[in-house]
């Protein structure tokens, strides 16, 4: 049997809590809901579900087996079966209440799995640290260790417990700091060749996210079809704003300062318009849960693992392409000097739009890779996004591609590591923090070039 307990926003103007059909987290309400299922990962359905805590309610499990809370207070909450449900399923009996507290209310969700009655392991919850606030979820792994960093469940903070949490959130940060990389390094191939930081990359995130769910839930298509749909239309949008906005500016001879100027409004003109089509709640790529496993201290799921290894392959692809192909020569070439390499017969308005294609179709596969990761993808994703970017290939150096791959690792690893000591709301002010010292030690960072000025 599997709660399936997504994320939710924890503050809100009203009190109390409610039985609902179907909850979406807003600002003023809260979700808790989930999917209740026997070993089989059968529905069970026309079972009362009760919620105390701050607020109490009660609800019947639907055919499918779902259930669903809207509530607006912070705090603590718990959610109970009756134990002769869980005695009828094959389920252990103290396994059917589970405490939920306050951290994953706010932008993570935690997976919960109750074993069955002749397993020796005890029920409890395992997951992954928030990876990114932006999409206002966080992806959760079952598990039955009794701990969790998902949701946060009180444990007993012995050796153990604290040393597989610490090996759970370094596994979380370098997962994180893969998808964040997949985002910067084009981000980065961007402003090598152009000198522009575009502001509205976090947008292209977005945008294959939403297109991804367009395709798996509108259009039915499979997730690998949805996928390469995304991808596809990441990389066309590329290709229409160059010719559109940015090559008509370049011929013009706009500055780079303008021209982010103009990043930034089209970043807010997408992302209302992503709100006016897809809402203001969190879109799910996929609806199922999938099932986790150990690999050693480290609780994991097979999508997770997937998605790090695409990931790993496309980086690992661009980096051949710019260091092994005449084309990916001539990207280093424009990259280093532009006037330059016109002059050598290299066609820079041609490199110019490989690489907005070549950078919008990362973002576009990289807005898909974090909606499963997370769980789901939101209108706003890719715009929370965006400073943790800048921080990225700021750190690794301005123009390198290898540069932004060790900020985006650096800048996920210090995120989800210090909420260990930290609250998790904190945890990105401690990456920018390590950005700002570096930057104080080394101006033009990790793998940047030194530059005189003056």
């Amino acid at each position: 049997m599997l709660f399936v307990l997504p994320p939710a926003i924890a503050s809100a103007a009203d009190s109390g809590a409610q039985a609902v059909d179907e909850c979406n987290p807003t600002a003023s309400n809260g979700c808790v809901n989930g999917i209740l299922q026997d070993a089989d990962k059968k529905p069970i359905a026309d079972v009362t579900i009760t919620l105390s805590g701050k607020a109490t309610a009660e609800t019947k499990t639907a055919a499918d087996g779902k259930w669903a809370f809207s509530v607006a207070d912070d705090g603590d909450y718990t959610v109970t079966i009756d134990a002769s449900v869980a005695k009828e399923h094959g389920l252990k009996a103290s396994s059917a209440t589970v405490t939920i507290r306050k951290a994953s209310f706010d932008k993570q969700c935690g997976v919960v799995r109750f074993d069955q009655a002749g397993d020796s392991a005890g029920s409890g919850t395992s997951g992954t640290s928030g990876s990114s606030g932006s999409a206002n979820s966080t992806k959760g792994a079952t598990g039955t260790s009794g701990s969790t960093a998902a949701t946060q469940s009180p444990v007993k903070k012995d050796g153990s417990n604290v040393g597989k949490r610490i090996w759970q959130q370094l596994y979380s940060g370098i997962i994180f700091g893969l998808m964040l990389g997949l985002m910067s390094v084009g981000m980065n191939l961007v402003y090598g060749t152009t000198g522009l930081q575009s502001f509205s990359h976090g947008e292209q995130v977005t945008l294959g996210g939403l297109m991804a769910y367009v395709g798996t839930q509108m259009l039915h298509m499979p997730l690998i079809a949805s996928a390469i749909f995304a991808i596809v239309i990441g990389a066309l949008t590329g290709f229409i704003q160059n010719e559109i906005v940015w090559g008509p500016l370049r011929r013009r001879h706009v500055g780079t300062m303008q021209q982010m100027i103009v990043t930034i409004g089209l970043s807010m003109a997408l992302q209302y318009t992503f709100q006016f089509f897809f809402g203001g709640d969190i879109k799910g790529i996929v609806k199922s849960v999938p099932d986790s496993f150990q690999l050693g201290p480290i609780t994991t799921d097979m999508p997770t693992l997937v998605s790090a290894l695409i990931a790993i392959c496309v980086i690992v692809g661009v980096t051949l392409f710019l260091y092994k192909t005449r084309l990916g020569r001539a990207t280093r070439a424009v990259s280093d000097n532009a006037a330059l390499a016109a002059a050598s017969g290299i066609n820079v308005d041609q490199v110019v739009r490989v690489v907005w294609i070549l950078s919008c179709a990362m973002a576009a596969l990289s807005g898909v890779l974090l909606g499963v990761y997370l769980n789901g993808i939101s209108w706003n994703t890719g715009a929370t996004l965006i400073l943790l970017m800048f921080a990225a290939v700021t750190l690794g150096g301005l123009g390198t591609a290898n540069g932004a791959l060790i900020g985006s690792l650096v800048i996920g690893i210090v995120a989800d590591m210090s909420s260990l000591v930290i609250p998790n709301d904190m945890r990105y002010a401690s990456a920018l923090a390590i950005l700002i010292i570096v930057l104080l030690v080394r101006p033009q960072g990790i793998f940047g070039k030194q530059q005189r000025v003056g």
